[in-house]
């Protein structure tokens, strides 16, 4: 016999919700049934394969349009000078894009070096941000993570994305192996200006807190990238021989306090056979801001 919660589910999952733009117009429980149905259809709608390359992702949707990259300034001067720098590939494949950031240093050092930059708080409001709008498209690269108004984002969004924009949101995945792994035997590593990690459902929330949609959602694959060239392959061999490679490490917090490697990869049954998702080092999500029908 199946248990009536199973079979209130069931009909919750069978019935529709065309025309319905939040839970709470199904019900007034977050936990009912036809409020969980409504949030699982807006997930399995956003939900995307894996991306090889976050960089490359928001590039890709930035190119052509009018971009707004928030918290561009990058943590020191040295970085702005690399090709790598996420902000310098944006505004060169976007046919505009402005800059905001609350450094005031970092931003006259971008504006020297002739790039589109404002100083300015978006948690105050959006302020000059408003004349240079609107925007096809937001950037938020590991941003959210830092600041405690998340809603700052989706406030922006709503007021500053042209009809059919997108922000596009990276941030740390806090499903990744290695993180839970890490979060269970209680290591510390992380970024220690972090403050909140963000899960689909959760930013699905904010979304329509502000009119918005959750539509796509995917992490980074978790494929490890081999150098290429015979320059890179030996550049690769002599730091793994010299102990500079890159890894992730940490202090052990429960016994003995001891310097401790975050594993790079689980050993999971699933990503040998194909069938894990979402176990990238970054989550990136896009969210869109709905048309209007005439």
């Amino acid at each position: 016999m199946r248990h009536s919660r199973t079979r209130e589910f069931e009909r919750a999952l069978a019935a529709g919700d065309e025309g319905v733009a939040r839970w709470s117009d199904l019900a007034d429980d977050p936990n009912d049934p036809a409020a969980l149905a409504y949030r699982a259809r807006t997930l399995r709608a956003a939900w995307r394969d894996a991306i090889p390359d976050r960089g490359e992702f928001i590039i890709d949707r930035a190119r052509g349009r009018r971009v707004l990259d928030i918290g561009c300034v990058a943590h020191d001067v040295e970085r702005m000078k690399s090709p790598l720098w996420l902000h310098g590939r944006v505004a060169a494949a976007a046919a505009t894009c402005v800059g905001v950031d609350v450094l005031d240093e970092g931003v006259a050092h971008m504006t020297s070096l002739g790039y589109d930059a404002i100083s300015h708080d978006l948690t105050q409001g959006t302020g000059p941000v408003a004349d240079r709008g609107p925007f096809d498209v937001i950037v938020a690269g590991e941003l959210i993570e830092h600041v405690p108004a998340m809603d700052m984002l989706f406030r922006a969004a709503r007021d500053l994305l042209a009809d059919g924009g997108e922000l596009i949101v990276t941030t740390p995945n806090p499903w990744a192996p290695h993180r839970v792994r890490a979060g269970q035997r209680g290591d510390c590593w992380e970024n220690t200006d972090h403050i909140l990690f963000a899960f689909p459902s959760g930013m699905a929330e904010l979304a329509e807190r502000y009119g918005l949609v959750l539509s796509e959602a995917a992490t980074t694959s978790p494929r490890r990238v081999l150098p290429s060239g015979f320059r890179g392959v030996a550049r690769s061999a002599r730091r793994r021989l010299r102990g500079t490679a890159w890894v992730r490490t940490g202090y052990a917090t429960m016994g003995d306090g001891r310097v401790v490697d975050v594993p790079g990869r689980m050993r999971l049954s699933g990503a040998r056979t194909g069938r894990a998702r979402f176990i990238g080092e970054t989550f990136v999500y896009v969210v869109r801001r709905p048309e209007v029908r005439a």
